[in-house]
């Protein structure tokens, strides 16, 4: 898979620390729905959106992790249609690292509930479909403070802007 950034501290806060831990494996994919639109997860309690996906089970491939992620968080059954792109994240400040697997996806089927933890019910998470387009501008105009939530907003959109400039632009409505 290409690799499509490192994103460090530098990045974050203007820091050359970088953490020694291991690295957590997750995926993220970007979804779309048969109107061409891009699901976006959406952590109403946090003011955050970000694209579907999670963290790798032990025992899982990326892609049985994406397929799951996406039921989970969308309440859609996906078919991957490619490889976007893989995000490398070294967070000094946590002492935490993460490889990121970046899928492009097609709903299969109908939509259906999320399936979500109870702590993405507590934060009140919602799925919302938009133009990939707008969901790169929805990522994009919120500003976050958190450590966190600045990493999160990072590698999304440079994983929406290369989907953009590598899929199908006929669903890019």
């Amino acid at each position: 898979m290409k690799h499509l950034a490192t994103i460090t501290d530098k990045d974050i806060l203007g820091s050359d620390a970088l953490s020694n831990a291991p690295p957590r494996i997750a995926v993220n994919a970007v979804l779309f729905d048969a109107d061409g639109r891009v699901a976006l997860s959406f952590v109403r309690n946090l003011d955050l959106h970000t694209l579907p996906g999670g963290g790798v089970e032990r025992g899982e491939d990326l892609v049985t992790a994406v397929k799951r992620e996406i039921w989970e968080e969308t309440g859609c059954d996906c078919e991957i249609t490619g490889e976007i792109g893989s995000i490398f994240e070294s967070r000094a400040e946590h002492n935490f690292t993460q490889e990121r697997y970046y899928y492009a996806a097609r709903v299969v089927g109908e939509k259906g509930e999320l399936h979500l933890t109870a702590k993405e019910i507590e934060d009140a998470t919602e799925v919302v479909w938009l133009s990939i387009r707008d969901a790169y501008t929805r990522i994009d105009r919120k500003r976050h403070d958190s450590y966190q939530f600045r990493y999160i907003r990072m590698r999304d959109m440079i994983a929406l802007k290369e989907a953009m400039d590598t899929l199908n632009p006929k669903n890019f409505s």
